[in-house]
């Protein structure tokens, strides 16, 4: 399977009672889950949602088998349109879940922090900017891809065969020389002084267990799957 996308959250509120920790988690997920199907132009994938308490932290993440991500992309024409536009999907359906998850708490005036990763589309579109800036080759592009999706390459044969024609017919940007750091950029900088201070030992304090936490785990293997519902006490 092929990571497409993570989206990570924070919400910094108080812990709620377990109960409806549990049912926030997976009314999250069915929400996530609705827009993603309306919204993200694969024939398959799965989605996968951890929720932690202890304020609420989760992280959503969506994977594909590359046979369906290399349909998906065929749906644009061109290879590169097609990965950007699956990209560009992905993002916005992890900001509808870091939104929705914060909805809740938008009374009490918690923000939701949000950190997405672009997983593999992020790196097959660094490869082929690498190439137009002349960084590495045709060759070494496609030997990272098959590194980049493993046994899966083998399985997909169309999806390395035209991912290839891709990148050879991509643009090369125009060499440029170096620009020399003018003088006053070499001699620019900034330093910080910090006092010393002693160090002092601080007072011995008894040692108090960490609360146990709730960790809600709701995923679908596949788009028309079974939802599965896990929860395991930290």
């Amino acid at each position: 399977m092929i990571d497409l996308g993570t989206t990570d959250f924070f919400i910094g509120v108080p812990s709620m009672p377990r109960n409806q920790f549990r049912k926030y988690s997976t009314r999250l997920f069915d929400e996530w889950e609705e827009h993603v199907s309306r919204n993200l132009e694969l024939p398959d994938y799965s989605l996968a949602l951890e929720v932690e308490e202890g304020s609420v932290k989760g992280v959503g993440r969506i994977v594909a088998a590359l046979g369906a991500l290399y349909l998906g992309i065929g749906n644009y024409g061109d290879f590169i349109q097609g990965i950007q536009t699956i990209r560009s999907q992905v993002s916005s359906v992890g900001d509808y879940l870091a939104e929705q998850a914060g909805g809740p708490f938008k009374a009490s005036g918690c923000e939701t922090k949000i950190r997405k990763r672009s997983g593999s589309l992020g790196q097959l579109q660094s490869l082929f900017a690498k190439v137009q800036r002349r960084e590495m080759t045709t060759e070494e592009a496609m030997l990272q891809a098959e590194a980049l999706f493993g046994d899966e390459a083998a399985d997909a044969p169309g999806f390395m065969s035209d991912l290839q024609r891709s990148i050879e017919r991509t643009p090369l940007f125009h060499q440029q020389l170096p620009l020399l750091p003018s003088a006053m950029e070499q001699g620019m900088g900034f330093s910080t002084l910090e006092k010393k201070r002693k160090s002092r030992s601080p007072p011995s304090l008894p040692v108090v267990p960490p609360p146990q936490h709730l960790r809600v785990e709701v995923w679908r293997d596949s788009k028309h799957g079974q939802r599965k519902v896990r929860v395991i006490q930290l």
